[in-house]
């Protein structure tokens, strides 16, 4: 599924769930609309589950696991138990309208470059163009020049996507990204968005502090916060507190430890938790607002630079010493 069909088929979800309509009536219901193939799946997956009396984060794991990332499961798993589906739903709604809206953002400043990229491939062909000489063997090679560009182009998005998936397994990969100008704010401001929001769904739900703290650091798709969580949760489970339990690991701030430390001293770490995920949440937003700004930019300077060079490449192709121009100067009695 895509970004823009999770946003809106878990906002659907937890609007008719809010409404007090039965999981059951609301599948049947959302696959009568005629969704799109994947989100079809996933509704018609997750009612061959309930059929088989699976828990709905059973029946998400076990019949839409390809379908899904862990911080859905973790969460609709979470709200399940505390009775708090609908919330959870919406949770993942407006997780994933974040997302779509900075993924919206970042491509629509990327047409104007990308086009200059295309525009740029050609310039030192112009003068062959013009004066009509050499095309057969020119146009194999303008086309095997757009093929290397959406080569590498394909290259860097396959090597980001195989990072990105590592890094929710590996310590080493998951440092380097964060370590990433401005891409490693926003995935840092994600993970613990998620983390705490996981969190807080299963303090919501009276779930025991060990299993949350697993499950949210699992939700949170970072190799650092969920090693960290899963070595904390054995430290709470010998009576220490989760401040504590947490902290000596460098990854979570001292700013966010001091807070749940209150929070535990307070009796209000559920609402912390809250405030934290609502907090990471907008952060993480303005981050991605600001690689969508200004990746482009990086991208335009590049291409601007590359086609001034194919400019200046195409006025000697015409103009130079072995020039057309010349050419056919010499040619002439």
């Amino acid at each position: 599924m895509t970004t823009k069909q999770r946003a809106r088929l878990y906002r659907e979800l937890g609007k008719l769930i809010g409404a007090g309509m039965h999981l059951d009536r609301s599948l049947e219901l959302l696959i009568e609309q005629g969704p799109a193939s994947s989100v079809r799946r996933y509704l018609t997956g997750l009612r061959q589950g309930l059929a088989e009396h699976l828990s709905v984060a059973d029946s998400i794991a076990k019949h839409n696991g390809s379908l899904v990332t862990s911080i859905e499961i973790s969460l609709v798993e979470a709200g399940e138990r505390g009775g708090r589906l609908d919330d959870a739903f919406r949770h993942l709604a407006r997780y994933f309208e974040l997302k779509q809206k900075a993924k919206d953002k970042a491509l629509g400043a990327m047409i104007y470059p990308v086009i200059l990229l295309h525009v740029g491939l050609i310039f030192q062909d112009v003068p062959a163009l013009v004066l009509g000489t050499d095309l057969p063997s020119l146009v194999p090679k303008i086309i095997m020049r757009f093929a290397t560009a959406w080569g590498l182009l394909l290259g860097m998005w396959i090597a980001w996507s195989v990072l990105s998936k590592l890094s929710q397994s590996s310590a080493l990969a998951d440092r380097f990204l964060c370590a990433i100008p401005l891409i490693g704010s926003t995935r840092r401001h994600w993970a613990l968005a998620r983390f705490c929001q996981v969190f807080q769904t299963g303090l919501l739900a009276a779930m025991r502090m060990s299993e949350t703290l697993i499950l949210a650091g699992a939700s949170s798709q970072s190799a650092l916060i969920n090693s960290t969580s899963r070595r904390a949760a054995g430290l709470v489970q010998q009576g220490n507190t989760l401040s504590s339990s947490l902290k000596g690991y460098g990854v979570f701030s001292k700013t966010f430890l001091n807070s749940v430390e209150t929070a535990e001293q307070t009796g209000s770490l559920d609402v912390e938790m809250g405030r934290w995920a609502e907090a990471e949440s907008e952060m993480a937003a303005q981050a991605q607002d600001r690689v969508a700004e200004w990746m482009p930019r990086l991208f335009y300077v590049f291409v601007v630079g590359f086609v001034a060079y194919k400019i200046i490449s195409m006025f000697q192709g015409i103009y130079g010493e072995n020039g057309e121009y010349m050419k056919i100067l010499k040619d002439m009695p």
